[in-house]
């Protein structure tokens, strides 16, 4: 029994450094983007001609997507993974992924997502595009070709998908035993004391549920349906995330030190400086804040305009007074790779943020 507890121990510390991902819990929650995320969408979209096609869509919060079409007419379905990241000037969100070109969606005000063509502008058709919603949050089993990091030890394996970065256990049945036979084979032997190495792999996979391997319920589990070939030597590339300090919705971690966390049932707490206008505009969760800004150099100054009215619980309304004040303190930032600080005349930590939804 201990012997099998340190399997799984090591085999969870090399997937954690592949920088595999579970699917995080399902707990809805309205992103500064104004979707109420996990959440599916889903509608028929029509083309210029020809039948129009079903889409589903299922998005979770940590940017990673899954889209599956089918014909409306009827015809063979096309499952895709990704993520999906938000232009916040244009209100628009990207799908990159498997299979097909990557498109792009109006986020509504009412939550809805509406196409956009290839140059980013709504399509006029009538009835328009658009993927409506769902009540609930039941996301589909895709079935798709996949490459990522495989990793097989003792009575564990584990499959992290390159494009969007999800981890799965692989179910030891299927055409599990072809894979696992090729990558012992062509695995270097680990060094001693070393952890194995994971190889990149191609497969036709469905996404199951299966029993957890400890604990109750169940897990989604990779099935491996054919395997495809092995890619030694090669990895997965992603390149890191980038933020600048314009056209970034920046999450809210600190005021004056203090945490600040999202309330249940709020907008998170973020701040919009604009890459299209001169100006900017942050939440707390409650009202909006709108007015200018100014930038030279590492130097920035706000210029509080209006804001809504509506009446705050607390700590909102502490909060919001919090960051009216704070904003008028402000003499420049500093940015650091996806984190930014708002810095007073004398350097004093105001403010700290990270960046959300990134390409």
């Amino acid at each position: 029994m201990r012997r099998a507890h340190l399997h799984r121990a090591i085999i969870a510390a090399v997937a954690s450094a592949m920088l595999g991902a579970a699917a995080p819990a399902a707990e809805p929650r309205l992103g500064a983007h104004g979707l109420i995320l996990p959440g599916t969408f889903a509608g028929e979209l029509s083309a210029p001609s020809g039948p129009g096609i079903l889409h589903r869509l299922d998005l979770w919060p940590d940017q990673v997507f899954q889209l599956r079409r089918v014909p409306s007419g009827g015809g063979t379905q096309q499952d895709s993974l990704g993520r999906w990241f938000v232009d916040p000037d244009r209100r628009a969100l990207f799908l990159e992924g498997t299979g097909e070109p990557p498109l792009a969606f109006m986020i509504q005000g009412d939550g809805a997502l509406r196409l956009l063509d290839q140059a980013g502008r709504p399509i006029e058709r009538a009835p328009p595009p658009t993927l409506a919603r769902r009540d609930g949050f039941a996301p589909f089993a895709p079935r798709l070709s996949l490459r990522g990091m495989f990793l097989d030890v003792a009575d564990s394996a584990r499959f992290t998908e390159c494009v969007s970065g999800r981890s799965w256990p692989v179910a030891m049945e299927g055409d599990f035993l072809a894979l696992q036979r090729a990558y012992l084979a062509t695995r270097p032997a680990p060094r001693e004391g070393a952890l194995p190495e994971a190889l990149l792999a191609t497969v036709e996979a469905t996404v199951v549920e299966r029993p957890r391997m400890e604990g109750a319920g169940t897990q989604p589990t990779l099935l491996v349906e054919r395997f495809v070939a092995l890619s030694p030597g090669e990895a997965c590339a992603r390149p890191p995330a980038t933020a600048s300090l314009r056209n970034t919705f920046w999450r809210i971690v600190t005021l004056a030190g203090e945490a600040i966390p999202p309330e249940e049932g709020r907008r998170e707490p973020y701040l919009l400086i604009s890459a299209a206008e001169p100006r900017f505009a942050a939440t707390v969760g409650c009202n909006q804040m709108l007015g200018g800004v100014e930038t030279a150099g590492d130097g920035l100054r706000f210029r509080p305009g209006p804001m809504t009215l509506m009446a705050c619980p607390p700590p909102l309304d502490s909060r919001e007074r919090r960051v009216a004040s704070l904003l008028g303190e402000v003499a420049r930032y500093r940015l650091d790779g996806t984190t930014l600080a708002l810095l007073a005349a004398d350097g004093r930590t105001l403010a700290t943020f990270e960046a959300a939804y990134l390409r």
